[in-house]
């Protein structure tokens, strides 16, 4: 296939038959109960630690816990906390690393959401009371479609993975202005602020490509149902998104791939190499193309996302 194969250069017939193997797919995805039941066993006792030892008002499950079919073993469990400020949040994930949990555990101030985010979010939570006990009669509390008929088995919500993915680029856009916007002041600033200024150009390069690859990894794991694991997944997934499947067609063109692959690289040289010495001519060259990368990333995403609303 050239460079640029992506969903617009697939044949009807050929689309179709993806959609018809996905919606099959979305159809009759399977869930495991037992890990949803140790997940939110291990919500329950940082919950306690929460209310007992920080004396938190409210906590509440947010993210892919509330939604079983996107909840697997790499999964994270992403807990909102009121009455608890964002250092005690801190101290209490520190507390909360030594519990007997397979499960990472984010623990969230609410007060420290982007307002625009707030209210998807609280909607989406479900609160853990200082006295509940976590049972099977919770579990089917917390998902009633899972009756005795379609036990284990559950639907994807196709409108909640496109808006998680529009979440997740807004906050990428508003990264990639930042840095146009440090691009232009950059050459005029004084040479002494100049320094922390590439160091957050550089910074901000890392966080775009952190965003990109969560959107990623959420296509991977509720469209393709594999996430790669082993040492080099960073790159597998970044191939797999560029693999024509038999559910899926491409999410992004070879082009963008092998753009994104350059970018990958950079992010894994701040992270291991430039910590402590950074070269700016490394991050401006990325800088200067992040802009037209992004918006080669959203119209092909925008093509996806058009794809799963026909499935």
């Amino acid at each position: 296939m050239p460079d640029t194969t992506t969903i617009a250069d697939m044949s009807p017939s050929e689309l179709a038959k993806c959609r018809e193997n996905l919606r099959h797919q979305w159809e009759n995805r399977e869930i495991d109960e037992d890990l949803l039941q140790r997940a939110w066993q291990a919500a329950h006792h940082v919950a306690t630690v929460l209310y007992q030892d920080y004396g938190a008002s409210k906590v509440a499950v947010f993210g892919s816990l509330t939604q079983p079919i996107c909840f697997t073993e790499k999964s994270d469990i992403d807990i909102l906390v009121w009455g608890v400020s964002y250092n005690k949040c801190l101290d209490a994930l520190w507390e909360t690393e030594g519990l007997p949990t397979e499960f990472e555990i984010d623990l969230i101030d609410v007060k420290s959401i982007d307002r625009l985010f707030r209210q998807r979010i609280m909607n989406e939570a479900i609160p853990i009371d200082k006295d509940e006990t976590v049972g099977h009669s919770f579990i089917q509390k917390t998902y009633p479609t899972l009756s005795a008929e379609n036990e284990g088995t559950y639907g994807v919500n196709r409108e909640k993975l496109i808006q998680r993915i529009s979440d997740e680029r807004y906050k990428i856009k508003k990264t990639v202005q930042g840095i146009k916007n440090a691009l232009q002041d950059i050459d005029i600033i004084a040479e002494n602020h100049r320094k922390y200024v590439e160091k957050t150009i550089a910074s901000d390069l890392v966080e775009i490509y952190n965003g990109i690859e969560n959107i990623f990894e959420r296509l991977a794991r509720e469209v393709d149902k594999h996430v790669p694991s082993g040492s080099k997944w960073h790159t597998d997934l970044l191939t797999q998104m560029a693999e024509h499947r038999g559910k899926r067609p491409p999410i992004i063109s070879k082009r963008t791939e092998r753009q994104l692959n350059r970018l990958l690289k950079f992010r894994h040289r701040m992270n291991n190499i430039y910590r402590y010495e950074l070269i700016y001519g490394k991050a401006e060259k990325h800088a200067k193309q992040v802009s037209k990368l992004f918006d080669n990333v959203s119209k092909e995403l925008d093509a996806f996302t058009a794809f799963l609303c026909e499935t």
